[in-house]
C-alpha cells in the first residue's frame, strides 16, 4: 500500500484572516497549530509511516503555487488541503472529513 501524502497550504486571505474558522486573528501560525494537532490524531489512528504530511506557508508566494491560488481566488478560504496531489478540502481541516477521505483512497489501493 502506497503512503498516502496529505499537504496543507496555508496563507492569509484576502479578506483577512487566515482559514475561515471564525476568528478575527487566524494566521498561518495559526493553522500550523491546528495542522499539528490533526497530524498528531491521524498518525494515532493510521500508525507511523503511512501518511506522508506536509505544511506549506504561501506567504507572498501564491504565486508560486498555481492550484492553490486559483482555489483562493475561486474563493475558498486557507487552509487548503491536498491529498495525494488532488484538492480536497478548503477553509479548514475536519479530522473526520480528513478519516472519510484517507479511508476512500485505502480502499481504492
Amino acid at each position: 500500500m502506497d503512503n498516502i501524502t496529505i499537504e496543507v497550504y496555508g496563507g492569509i486571505n484576502t479578506a483577512g484572516g487566515g482559514c475561515s474558522c471564525g476568528c478575527s486573528s487566524c494566521t498561518p501560525a495559526d493553522a500550523r497549530v491546528e495542522f499539528e494537532a490533526v497530524q498528531d490524531a491521524l498518525v494515532k489512528k493510521y500508525g507511523e509511516g503511512v501518511l506522508d504530511f506536509q505544511f506549506i506557508d504561501t506567504g507572498d508566494k501564491l504565486r508560486d503555487y498555481p492550484q492553490i491560488q486559483q482555489i483562493i481566488q475561486a474563493g475558498y478560504s486557507f487552509p487548503v488541503i491536498v491529498v495525494d496531489g488532488n484538492p480536497r478540502l478548503a477553509g479548514g481541516m475536519p479530522l473526520d472529513a480528513m478519516i472519510q477521505i484517507i479511508s476512500e483512497i485505502q480502499a481504492a489501493q
